[in-house]
């Protein structure tokens, strides 16, 4: 029997006063019947004639979960159940009736066959309350390693006033897959707490000017051009619409920020960021002007949402708290889509626009935002959180622990840093800390700012594990997971360990996770630096982040980066993710480049991690230096220090430079002996002594460093037939329509002889086939292949 909401979902559509037809199709429509729509794991049968002869038709909302004749697709197990709109449109002649029916697709049910559950041991303090980690990892019997929830049979929250071991079991979510651990009690706080100063500290990009025709600095002046011409009213329109406000005549914003989508005000977050870090990289004043105009308006928002009922002070978005409360309550995506990602935009750039352009009504906005967090929040028990954050999309809260970390290290309040360790998400968290690779099924860009937060969580607190685990992370991606330019993830997902070569398609490397772990990199670094993070900051900035840009200012970014043969580029304006990240993410160039703290051997070193074209003046730190690269020539850098009070350089080697290097200081070239005596971490490093010298000091010395490129292969590690092909600091693609891997002999022990430099540029050609090749950053709308058969 139709209910009385379902009535009302049928619409007729004719003349003034109904016919036969008009009412034979209401008839028809009030009848339709499609069974149990609230658990649906089947194929639908969707009548397509009605009793009195009338004609059905449908259409879906998501083709993806229901198609138009009713074939289901269930979302695989941990995506969620999808709520679907399907709607019938019954015709008999001209008159028309629709009926709408909203269906729910059941996920996938958990068959995963288990080989191993890796131990679950953790410990506690008598007395103190404790939860049993509600994922665990296992390894399925076809060899893939996964984080799995599990549900204890006692529940999760504990306290013990006993000493010793106590045991608990429960079973893996959806199976009858047993689980045990081992809780060890004892007297004292099990958590290693340290000293969290980092170090080295990042030069702040204030003070870092890119300069010349390289393509970094003009990727810096086409965004700084596009960001002149947005309109600040726009990117204010719906928070205006939302708290009451007049939005002033502007025009809605469009693509993931339009009236109708659950993400609005995200990218205004974005816009935020881009422009206080426009200022800090290029000192544009205009950039400030609309960074402050931006601030001014949010805090206007802010305070009319507090004026409005039902609403908590503090709150501010680009749509009510109802999103906010529907998570509360496990709606999945696209019910709602990731209130807390969008929260963290916001949040980010308010602290962006204190830190770079020293805006104190941001710093104020950002405090009142995270004292509605932590009310929010703190009221949930920790069982419902870890229920938020570990589904698909909805849970996604990108950086929210290192934004809140960021704001408790300013307002110091207690209240800030508790609600930033409540986003401390199990699935994620659980396997790292034992140094397993779960991360194979995980969506990428949803998990890396999390890590970023834990080592921004680390600095705040201390607590050892939040190092550690973030170490472990980013270790494993880039040694396991990345493309040979620094991209990560297929169709936005992590997959197994090694699997590269069986996954370049045209949906590989979201920009938006690149641009994360470089920052996560940068984070790192002060605390351990690694060539590692060194090489792939320069590999990820130079191939990947540069070449996501278009060639005009008109703001676009790449959102995937394709791998398959005959792939090309696409810009996406339409404000999503990547759109956003990459109105941000040209500005960060310098965030990796220099350091000062003390190294081996020296209290006070200056490390220089990438080498810019441009200036470095701190006038506060007395440092001052010029660089001189060209980008046709990486091999050669030049480097004239001004000012500098440090006894040591700390010279970065690049990897792609086979360790060798020549050192000319103050006109006078060092003997390979003596290089070889500063070359430090495997020859990563190159430390400039100023005793050594014969120098008091860095002051006016002039430094010449000259690489030596080459050409390379860079295999994929499943199919080691299909690799990259690389000189110097540059990925190559070659320049070809074909959909099927090109075939370059290559010998594997002198591959610079495979290829030949055309006259002075950076374009290649391959000997033996002609095929040209230039690198991913030259690329535009030409169709390429990076990865090629190479025999």
């Amino acid at each position: 029997m139709m209910s009385e909401q379902e009535r009302s979902d049928v619409k007729t559509h004719g003349g003034p006063s109904p016919s036969d037809d008009e009412q034979a199709v209401a008839r028809d429509a009030q009848l339709i019947y499609i069974g149990n729509t609230g658990t649906v794991d089947f194929d639908l049968n969707l009548p397509v004639r009605g009793a009195s002869g009338t004609s059905i038709s449908w259409q879906t909302s998501d083709s993806r979960w229901i198609e138009p004749d009713g074939k289901v697709h269930m979302p695989d197990y941990g995506r969620g159940d999808r709520n679907v709109r399907l709607t019938a449109t019954v015709t008999l002649g001209s008159a028309s009736a629709t009926r709408e029916f909203t269906v729910k697709v059941l996920e996938k049910a958990n068959d995963i066959k288990v080989k191993k559950v890796y131990p679950v041991k953790i410990k506690a303090q008598r007395g103190v309350k404790y939860y049993l980690p509600m994922f665990v990892a296992v390894l399925t019997e076809d060899g893939n390693t996964v984080s799995q929830r599990v549900n204890w049979d006692d529940g999760v929250d504990h306290v013990s006033d006993e000493l010793g071991d106590k045991q608990y079991t429960g079973v893996i979510d959806g199976s009858e897959i047993k689980v045990t651990g081992t809780v060890s009690v004892g007297e004292s706080d099990p958590v290693q707490v340290v000293d969290a100063t980092p170090k080295l500290n990042a030069v702040d990009l204030s003070h870092v000017r890119l300069t010349g025709d390289g393509f970094l600095a003009r990727n810096q002046r086409n965004r700084v051009a596009f960001l002149k011409t947005v309109d600040c009213d726009q990117l204010l329109y719906e928070f205006r619409k939302a708290s009451g406000l007049d939005t002033k005549g502007a025009d809605a914003m469009i693509g993931w920020d339009a009236p109708d989508s659950n993400l609005r005000g995200h990218t205004t977050g974005h816009y935020l960021s881009g422009y206080s870090l426009a200022y800090a990289a290029t000192g544009e004043p205009e950039m400030k002007r609309k960074a402050d105009y931006l601030v001014d308006g949010l805090a206007e928002v802010q305070d009319a949402f507090s004026k409005l009922p039902g609403f908590k002070p503090g709150f501010l978005s680009a749509y009510s708290e109802k999103q906010f409360d529907l998570l509360e309550t496990y709606a999945p995506y696209p019910d709602i889509w990731a209130p807390y990602y969008t929260l963290h935009k916001i949040l980010a750039g308010l602290l962006d626009a204190y830190h770079y352009t020293g805006n104190k009504t941001a710093l104020d906005v950002a405090s009142k935002v995270g004292d509605w967090v932590y009310d929010r929040l703190s009221r949930l028990p920790h069982e419902q959180l870890q229920n938020m954050w570990s589904m698909y999309i909805a849970g996604e809260f990108g950086g929210m622990n290192e934004s809140m970390a960021k704001l408790y290290g300013v307002t110091g309040k207690k209240e800030h840093l508790e609600a930033a360790r409540m986003f401390d998400n199990d699935r994620l968290m659980v396997p790292m800390r034992e140094h397993i690779d779960a991360l194979g099924g995980m969506h990428g860009n949803q998990h890396i700012p999390q890590v970023i937060g834990s080592v921004e969580l680390y600095k705040q607190t201390g607590m050892s594990y939040y190092l550690d685990q973030a170490e472990f992370f980013f270790d494993s991606v880039l040694a396991h997971h990345a493309y040979a330019f620094g991209g990560v993830g297929q169709g936005e997902m992590f997959h197994q360990p090694d699997h590269i070569g069986s996954l370049l398609t045209e949906n590989t490397a979201e920009s938006c996770a690149s641009y994360n772990l470089l920052k996560l990199a940068t984070a790192l670094e002060q605390y351990e630096p690694k060539a590692s993070y060194g090489d792939y900051y320069e590999d990820t900035v130079v191939n990947h982040i540069a070449a996501t840009t278009d060639k005009v200012p008109r703001g676009g970014s790449i959102y995937f980066f394709p791998t398959q043969p005959g792939g090309h580029k696409e810009f996406d304006e339409e404000n999503s993710c990547c759109h956003g990240t990459g109105l941000e993410s040209h500005f960060y160039y310098a965030q990796g480049a220099y350091y000062v703290g003390a190294r081996e051997g020296s209290k006070s070193a200056l490390s220089v991690r990438m080498y810019l074209n441009g200036t470095l003046d701190d006038a506060e730190d007395g440092l001052a230096l010029k660089v001189v690269l060209d980008d046709k020539h990486p091999e050669h850098v030049a480097i004239d220090v001004k000012r500098a009070g440090y006894d040591q350089i700390w010279l970065r080697v690049p990897g792609w430079t086979r360790g060798k290097v020549r050192v000319t200081v103050d006109g006078k070239r060092l003997d390979e002996a003596t290089v070889a005596g500063m070359l430090r971490n495997d020859g990563a490093e190159l430390v400039l002594d100023a005793e050594a010298l014969g120098r008091s000091g860095f002051d006016g010395a002039s430094i010449n460093l000259d690489f030596d490129p080459h050409f390379r292969v860079v295999p994929t590690p499943d199919k080691p037939e299909i690799a990259a092909v690389a000189w110097g600091p540059y990925v190559l693609a070659a320049l070809s329509d074909k959909t099927d891997f090109l075939s370059l002999p290559v010998d594997s022990k002198d591959v610079d002889a495979a290829f030949t430099r055309e006259g002075d540029g950076l374009t290649f050609a391959h000997k033996a086939t002609g095929t040209r090749f230039v690198p991913l950053e030259q690329l535009d709308q030409e169709c390429y292949q990076m990865y090629m058969k190479v025999c």
